[in-house]
């Protein structure tokens, strides 16, 4: 793979659950990233980048179709299974004479959720074995009978956690499938270290042994934040520090992984002639406007992701760009990249590469969105008969400028936030200025009104064919019941 190929390697890392401010290099006081600190020192880190969906089966959609969740359909709730009527970012790829793989350890990113068109290979790492099938089996009696808390009590941890599958498993079936190509690749992994459950064994930044073995009897469970939020409760002080402890040594886990195959690729002398990408689906909430886990607001924490690119012909090392840029201008970086090798701002105003300029300040506004999600919702309401959703039971938009946020909850409420006077959005702006409102209701307005001709020809509803294997998949998670 020389270096004077035109068209250079391209290899997505998304780390799930991944929030951008619990990472050393976006200023946390942990250094919970130092690999991926070392990526950001040699290439360049996006400050505010915002997924189009707060949960991974639109927000995944949403990187490979290159629209937003609305328009491709995938809702995570009636709708998991991802339509064709679309053509995907992998196929493009393929057309451009890429070698395609994805390895993916993501239940709404595999072949029974007919994620897997487009790609040369596709492994799914969180397949459950004969083994675990048999385990699960189990479980659900234990649980028919017994409830939820005797079969978390009597489950091994590890079971908890395979269907995150093994992220060194993942990197080393990385490090196999790109020596065994001769041509360009384009690469998809993902990697569920961050997302609960946690495991057991990642305690680096734990100095409470007794609060940590009392969490993961108690709380570690496949539904704790479902569960949480249904009640309407949250963690006192000491729980949320034990969650927090666990939470980065999990993504300190993930770095080391992403260090591993870095190590490789620079050793190899791959990592010049390839764009390594490193970003997530969406963050994770702890208590943040009442949620817990992810999905059900669209706010900072669950919509800002970290993105960190490196190749020294697109980005100068050290590069931070503070341009507004949406999670899937991912899909523009790529198309343009593999057609022409050196993108033109004009003809590619969307595409990453144009960071290099300092001028460039990306998008005027992102948006993001959440589909009411009803099984979700029933799920909960099976932990507490008088649980009322709120403004959880409404569809919910929002746009986001540099400085304002606005979020709408179907036709029933709207809430602004001034970001320049309160970046962590801890309240409502009760009174923002009338230009400021007008103009974001206005533009947002716009984008619900675009539709796609996918959703012209399909009347706007799609026929979701999941499998009994993925619904035990997403059980095992805590997704639903």
């Amino acid at each position: 793979m020389s270096s004077a190929m035109r068209k250079p390697n391209i290899l997505i890392v998304v780390i799930d659950s991944l929030r951008a401010d619990h990472m050393s290099c976006y200023g946390y006081h942990r250094e919970t990233t130092p690999n991926i600190d070392r990526l950001a020192a040699e290439g360049c880190l996006f400050e505010t980048a915002i997924t189009a969906a707060p949960f991974s089966p639109a927000s995944y959609a949403s990187i490979f179709s290159n629209l937003y969740p609305h328009q491709h359909g995938v809702n995570g709730d009636t709708v998991r299974v991802w339509p064709n009527s679309w053509p995907r970012l992998p196929e493009k790829m393929q057309e451009c004479g890429y070698y395609t793989f994805c390895i993916s350890n993501n239940v709404f990113v595999s072949r029974s959720t007919n994620a897997d068109r487009g790609f040369d290979t596709f492994l799914d790492m969180s397949e459950p074995t004969w083994r675990l099938r048999q385990i699960e089996r189990i479980l659900r009696r234990v649980r028919m009978h017994f409830g939820d808390r005797v079969a978390h009590s009597v489950s091994p941890n590890r079971v908890q956690c395979a269907y995150k599958g093994d992220s060194h498993k993942t990197v080393r079936n990385v490090i196999s499938l790109i020596k065994e190509n001769a041509r360009p690749f384009f690469g998809f992994v993902i990697l569920m270290d961050p997302h609960t459950p946690y495991n057991r064994l990642r305690r680096q930044y734990c100095d409470r042994p007794a609060n940590v073995r009392r969490f993961f009897r108690m709380r570690n469970s496949r539904a704790m934040w479902s569960e949480m939020m249904a009640s309407r409760t949250g963690l006192n002080d000491a729980e949320l520090g034990v969650v927090c402890d666990i939470y980065d040594s999990e993504i300190q886990h993930a770095d080391a992984c992403v260090g591993q195959l870095q190590s490789w690729l620079r050793m190899t002398h791959i990592l010049d002639d390839t764009i390594l990408v490193v970003t997530a689906d969406h963050g994770e909430a702890f208590g943040e406007h009442g949620v817990w886990g992810h999905g059900f607001c669209l706010n900072d924490c669950l919509t800002r992701v970290p993105l960190i690119l490196r190749h020294p012909k697109y980005w100068s090392p050290g590069t931070r760009s503070a341009a507004l840029v949406q999670l899937h201008d991912l899909h523009q970086l790529c198309t343009s990249v593999s057609e022409t090798g050196d993108p033109d701002l004009h003809q590619y105003p969307k595409c990453l590469t144009q960071a290099s300029n300092a001028a460039w300040r990306g998008r005027d506004f992102v948006y993001s969105e959440f589909a009411r999600q009803s099984k979700t919702l029933q799920f909960m309401q099976g932990y507490n008969q008088t649980f009322n959703p709120g403004l959880w039971d409404h569809d919910m938009w929002a746009i986001r400028s540099r400085d304002w946020r606005c979020i709408e909850y179907g036709e029933s409420a709207q809430e602004f936030y001034d970001l320049g006077n309160d970046p962590l959005e801890t309240t409502p702006c009760v009174d923002p200025a009338m230009t400021v409102a007008n103009t974001l209701r206005y533009h947002l307005g716009l984008h619900k009104s675009e539709l796609t001709d996918l959703q012209q020809r399909e009347g706007g509803s799609m026929k979701d064919d999941v499998d009994d294997m993925v619904n035990e998949r997403l059980k095992a998670l805590g997704y639903i019941e």
